[in-house]
């Protein structure tokens, strides 16, 4: 009787679960890998396909219209109309309620990697704050599992599917809803309708989390994208941390590990990152690409969390002796005694990935 060989599904999953698997996988978003005779031939090296699939219906006004993610606002029309600019394809997505209407462009990315970018956000002056407020205080989240179970059972053993869960607020609203420049201005300055907005989408990621850890999800997994530069210490402990705190108490009750993608600078952050209770820090990046912690500074900063890195963009342009010399030495650094993982979880160069990931992968399987 043959062994039982492990597939993609497997060594990812053991990582997630802080498991050491037979040999350290490497990974890749689905949207960041072309289908085709080039990716197949990758695939077959052993690289796991890695996708997500939202658990519950996003908080509105959710940031993609892809299946999945968009809530019924209970009280608010909804449209969406489009243009160019530039010969870029623009959505102007508008919310209409009784208290008035709020607007966001999002740019659409002409490359076919799936990626959206805001031009413009809901919020725009302090009166949006109590419009924003009203869609979602008046979102009707919906599970989503027949879907996820679909995915799941379609990706098979060739990976595994996230259970894709909403931004925490702060972040939610630094992202996806104010911006930056506006949304820090006014929580430093007229706190407020900041305050009173994030408290509102706390008290309905309330309701969500409920219905994720009852659902088929192996990992709930939240692209939080905390950096230092925009989420201090201040705000990543006021903010940040208690919602952490308190729902990484129902994913390990339910049994699920939860991931983070935290993809920017976390060395001013590493006390109250360690104190976080998710399982997993996702899309680490190294010092490279522009993050402040190596894969050893951050494994010492987080005991007990998996440290999965993302691959850094810039090593892609690098000739193939320096980039596999490149993937050894992180793998050398990783050692043997923690479960490790690489993951292609940030764009990369689109004219250098049929030449790098066999690369990559041939180095990880050695």
């Amino acid at each position: 009787m043959s062994p039982t060989v492990a597939t993609p599904r497997d060594r990812v999953l053991a990582v997630y679960r802080n498991q050491r698997p037979d040999r350290p996988p490497l990974g890749i978003y689905t949207r960041y890998l072309p289908r085709g005779e080039a990716e197949r031939e990758i695939r077959n090296l052993g690289l796991a396909i890695i996708d997500y699939c939202p658990v519950v219906s996003m908080v509105g006004p959710a940031w993609h219209l892809a299946a999945g993610y968009q809530s019924e606002i209970k009280g608010a029309d909804f449209r969406v109309d489009y243009f160019w600019k530039n010969g870029t394809p623009i959505e102007r997505r508008t919310f209409a309620t009784p208290l008035g209407a709020v607007w966001a462009e999002i740019e659409q990315d002409a490359g076919g990697a799936g990626s959206e970018r805001i031009r413009k956000h809901y919020i725009d002056a302090k009166d949006d704050y109590r419009i924003v407020q009203y869609l979602v205080e008046n979102s009707v989240l919906r599970r989503n599992d027949a879907l996820l179970r679909t995915r799941m059972e379609d990706l098979g053993g060739d990976g595994v599917v996230l259970g894709r869960m909403d931004r925490s607020p702060h972040q939610k609203c630094l992202i996806e809803l104010a911006g930056q420049e506006r949304f820090l201005l006014d929580l430093y300055t007229d706190a407020a309708p900041a305050l009173e907005l994030m408290a509102a989408i706390d008290r309905k990621l309330d309701e969500a989390w409920e219905m994720a850890v009852e659902s088929a999800a192996a990992i709930l997994w939240q692209p939080d994208n905390v950096t230092s530069d925009m989420t201090p210490p201040k705000s990543y402990k006021e903010y940040c941390l208690p919602f952490y705190e308190k729902h990484s108490a129902q994913a390990r009750t339910a049994g699920k590990p939860y991931a983070a993608h935290l993809d920017g600078r976390t060395k001013a952050l590493r006390e109250l990152i360690a104190q976080s209770g998710f399982d997993v820090i996702e899309s680490l990046s190294l010092p490279d690409i522009g993050g402040d912690q190596t894969l050893a500074e951050a494994r010492q900063s987080f005991p007990g969390k998996v440290i999965i890195p993302n691959l850094p963009a810039n090593w892609c342009m690098r000739d193939d002796r320096e980039l596999e010399a490149s993937v050894r030495g992180l793998l050398a650094e990783a050692g043997d005694e923690a479960p490790f993982m690489l993951s292609v979880s940030e764009d990369i160069p689109p004219n250098q990935w049929r030449r790098v990931l066999p690369l990559v992968a041939g180095a990880m399987a050695e």
